[in-house]
């Protein structure tokens, strides 16, 4: 096989996508229910997909508790590339991840399928049925890395490295590959790859941790609907990487892995403290026209700002703040108030929530002597 240049290539190999992506776009489909893959160490379940090909909400679900009993290898880096459950919605072809359709679909385990057994997927005929008769589609053939089902949600830097790339994957072109595209190298010869952004979130040169929100999911480029490319690929254009590695019998048919690349063994969420705000509210026993507002939350180098909302809706700010705490609040007699807590972490989590409402005493006028 000639060396390419990757992962220059990925944003050029994908142009003979292009226009497969494009016109599926413009083919509706009859709804249709279908059996979900299995994740590793996950056990099978039922889905449903609505349009073809569909990037949410079917699939293996990603939890971040599977066990895929396996040691790591000594080059294990990687955390998931998000925070809580999503579907894996498609999947790294062994059998090639060249984003050329050869009829077969290989899994990290040695699950192979292939378009004479099971039939393609009527809407998109680059995914294939694992068992004849069944509707348990893996997207796509020639895949080289996976996608998740995330819509419009934070995403996370896998590991800690250098921003190499933030920005569109064709800058003269935002509809084509993986549209917005965020590349972070690592300094042990890898970098991971994050495709389909809405938002950007870091510049290149930059400095990222682990668990750091790097920018938003989405559906630019050639996405068919909202959803994260994850990738790693060899820095030195040797091309693409399954952190699962291999674990099927026989030789890997994708010989350039480099073994399990999870920490631990098995994908996991970043070991980073995420925000949950809590609010409460109560009332000055000296005063009855002023309100205590306290705020909390888990994270580090958290930023809040606390807003009151009054019973007409109008909105305005009370103060911002580097710190739990407690603040007064000097309403109007007889009016209600809530308040509006935001914070966000160091590595840019963010969360909200309200308070209860709370409504002031009125005057009672004083009677005529």
């Amino acid at each position: 096989m000639a060396v390419i240049d990757w992962p220059l290539a990925v944003r050029v190999i994908r142009i003979s996508f292009v226009l497969v992506a494009l016109g599926l776009q413009l083919v509706a489909a009859a709804p249709a229910h279908a059996g979900q893959a299995l994740a590793p160490g996950q056990s099978q379940g039922h889905y449903s997909r609505w349009y073809y090909p569909s990037q949410m909400p079917y699939g293996a679900l990603e939890t971040g508790n599977a066990n895929l009993h396996e040691a790591a290898s000594s080059g294990a880096f990687l955390t998931l590339p998000f925070m809580g459950a999503h579907y894996i919605t498609s999947l790294f072809d062994h059998c090639y991840p060249d984003y050329q359709a050869n009829g077969r679909l290989c899994r990290w385990d040695g699950r192979v399928v292939s378009k004479t057994v099971g039939g393609p997927d009527p809407g998109f005929d680059w995914g294939y049925a694992q068992t004849p008769g069944q509707h348990d589609y893996l997207y796509y053939d020639g895949h080289d890395g996976y996608d998740f089902g995330l819509y419009y949600e934070s995403v996370a830097a896998a590991a800690p490295g250098r921003v190499k790339l933030a920005g569109w994957a064709v800058p003269s072109c935002h509809s084509c590959l993986s549209g917005l595209t965020v590349e972070i190298v690592h300094g042990n010869g890898l970098l991971t790859y994050y495709g389909h952004l809405s938002r950007i979130d870091v510049a290149v040169g930059q400095s990222v941790q682990r668990g750091q929100v790097i920018g938003l999911s989405g559906m630019t480029g050639t996405a068919t609907g909202p959803h994260l490319h994850f990738g790693v690929y060899y820095e030195n254009g040797r091309g693409p990487v399954d952190p699962f590695g291999w674990a099927g019998g026989g030789p890997d048919p994708w010989s350039t892995d480099l073994g399990d690349l999870w920490l631990g063994g098995s994908p996991r969420f970043a070991n980073v403290p995420l925000p949950q705000v809590g609010v409460a509210v109560g009332r000055d026993p000296l005063d009855p026209t002023v309100i205590s507002v306290s705020w909390h939350s888990p994270g580090a180098g958290n930023v809040y700002e606390v807003q009151f909302v009054t019973q007409d809706g109008g909105v305005g700010e009370l103060l911002r703040s580097n710190i739990a705490g407690t603040a007064w609040f000097a309403g109007e007699p007889g009016k209600t108030y809530w308040f509006w807590v935001t914070v966000r972490t160091n590595l840019g989590w963010s969360d909200a929530n309200s308070s209860p409402s709370i409504t002031l005493p009125g005057f009672e006028p004083k009677q005529a002597q």
